[in-house]
């Protein structure tokens, strides 16, 4: 679960980076229609978190 969570936050970074270009250069989103950030850089980022809070040693017993 935590090798899912960190390739889920790589993608999710990468995309934030392509997005903060976008933002910066004043471009479109390539896919027509939506905005940016683009929600599925945000539900990667957020589907990352969350699995890296569960799969994590905070709720582990000892």
């Amino acid at each position: 679960m935590v090798t899912l969570s960190r390739w889920l936050l790589i993608i999710a970074g990468v995309l934030l980076i392509a997005d903060s270009a976008l933002i910066i250069a004043d471009k479109p989103n390539p896919i027509s229609g939506w905005p940016l950030p683009c929600p599925l850089t945000l539900i990667f980022l957020g589907a990352g978190l969350l699995l890296f809070g569960i799969g994590g040693r905070a709720f582990k017993k000892r």
